[in-house]
This record gives structure tokens, sequence and C-alpha cells, in this order.
């Protein structure tokens, strides 16, 4: 169960980053609701992965 709940950790984490991403080149610039997001995100994702790792 552990796996699972880590694996949609990293998923939500690695979507948000590209939400980020995507949203900063189509403005032309990063404001801080991309910042939030790109912290908020790499933080889920390497969470996740921590406890997907765990896991095993």
């Amino acid at each position: 169960m552990q796996f699972y709940i880590g694996l949609g950790m990293q998923l939500i984490g690695f979507a948000s980053v590209g939400m980020c991403l995507f949203a900063g080149m189509t403005k032309g610039d990063y404001g801080q609701l991309e910042l939030v997001q790109l912290i908020g995100g790499s933080a889920l994702f390497y969470i996740g992965s921590a406890i997907k790792g765990k896991s095993k």
C-alpha cells in the first residue's frame, strides 16, 4: 500500500512541476504561484520517492 501512496505522490509532484513549467513559458515570467508549485511539487515528489523506497 505504501508503494502506491508514494507513487501517487510522485505523480502529483511531477504534474505540479510540469504545470509550473508550462505556465511560466506561456506567461513569459514565473510568479509567486509558479514558485510555490515548483517547490511544493518537488518536495512532494521526493517525499513520495522516500515513501516508495521504504516499502520495498
